[in-house]
C-alpha cells in the first residue's frame, strides 16, 4: 500500500534483481556527503543552523506554511533534512486535526523543529507539541524554529535521552510521533505505555521503517500487540524516491 491510503498491510519486499538495500544506502551516503562537502567548501554552517538561518532570511514570521515551504526546499535541493517531509507530513497534519485543537502530542526527535511546527499549527492552547531529542543543538534550533512560526506557547523541547525524560511526564498523550533513534523505538513505547502516557484511542506514529533502516524490532512488536490496531504504509524517504514506510497504531486501551 502506497501512501495514503488505508488498511493493514504485510510488507512485500522487492525482489533483488530490483533494487538493493545496499545500493540505496550507498547512493544515498554519496549523496549526502556530496551535499556536505559542498557546504563545507562555501563555509556554511551546521546543517541545523543553515536551515534555520534559511527560514530566518526567506520565510514570512508567524507563518507555519512558510516555515515548512521553505525547510523542504532547503532538504530537496540544498542539504538533506531528516524532516518527515512533505509526502508524509499530510498525514500527521490529518491525525491532529482528527485529534482536535487542544490535542496533546508527544515527539520524539526534534532535529529542526519541522515536525513539530506541521502539527503545532493545527493547536491552540492547552494543545501542545512535547518534543523530546538528545542533542541540544536540536532543541536550540527547533526553539527557534517554532518561535519564529508564532508557535512558542503550543511547543515545549526537551533536552535529553528519551529513556530520563519520559519517565518526568506526567500528563497523557493523544499522540505520539517516534521519529529518533530507530532502535529505541520499542524500549521508548514501553516507557510511554509503563507510565500512563497514553489518552484512551491514542495514535502512535513511527516513521522510517522500511527496509532501507533494515529491521526494527518494532515493526513486529507493535503488529503483534492486540491492544493497538495498526496500519502498515508504504512511503519514500524524505526528499528521495528511496523507498520507506510508516506504522500507523490505534491503542484500543
Amino acid at each position: 500500500m502506497r501512501f495514503g491510503c488505508v488498511g493493514p498491510i504485510a510488507y512485500n519486499p522487492r525482489m533483488p534483481e530490483q533494487a538493493s538495500p545496499w545500493r540505496d544506502r550507498l547512493s544515498f551516503a554519496a549523496n549526502f556527503l556530496r551535499g556536505e562537502l559542498r557546504a563545507l567548501f562555501r563555509g556554511e554552517r551546521g546543517r541545523r543552523e543553515a536551515a534555520l538561518a534559511a527560514v530566518e532570511s526567506q520565510a514570512t514570521r508567524d507563518d507555519p506554511a512558510s516555515v515548512l515551504r521553505t525547510l523542504d526546499e532547503f532538504g530537496r535541493n540544498r542539504r538533506f533534512l531528516m524532516n518527515v517531509g512533505d509526502e508524509k507530513g499530510p498525514m500527521l497534519e490529518d491525525l491532529v486535526k482528527k485529534a482536535g485543537p487542544t490535542a496533546r502530542v508527544l515527539e520524539l526527535g526534534s532535529f529542526v523543529g519541522y515536525s513539530a511546527v506541521l502539527m503545532a499549527q493545527h493547536l491552540e492552547v492547552p494543545g501542545l507539541v512535547v518534543s523530546i531529542d538528545n542533542d541540544p543543538t536540536a532543541r536550540r534550533v527547533a526553539t527557534a524554529m517554532a518561535a519564529f512560526a508564532g508557535l512558542a506557547d503550543r511547543t515545549e523541547f526537551h533536552d535529553g535521552g528519551s529513556e530520563a525524560v519520559i519517565p518526568t511526564l506526567e500528563e497523557p498523550f493523544d499522540i505520539v510521533f517516534l521519529d529518533h533513534w530507530k532502535g529505541l523505538y520499542q524500549a521508548d513505547m514501553e516507557r510511554i505505555l509503563a507510565h500512563g502516557l497514553l489518552r484512551p484511542g491514542a495514535v502512535v506514529v513511527a516513521d522510517n521503517l522500511g527496509k532501507f533502516f533494515g529491521d526494527n524490532p518494532y515493526l513486529p512488536w507493535m503488529q503483534a500487540r492486540a491492544d493497538f490496531e495498526s496500519t502498515f504504509i508504504e512511503a519514500h524517504i524524505e526528499y528521495s524516491e528511496l523507498d520507506d514506510a510508516v506504522l500507523v497504531s490505534h491503542w484500543k486501551g
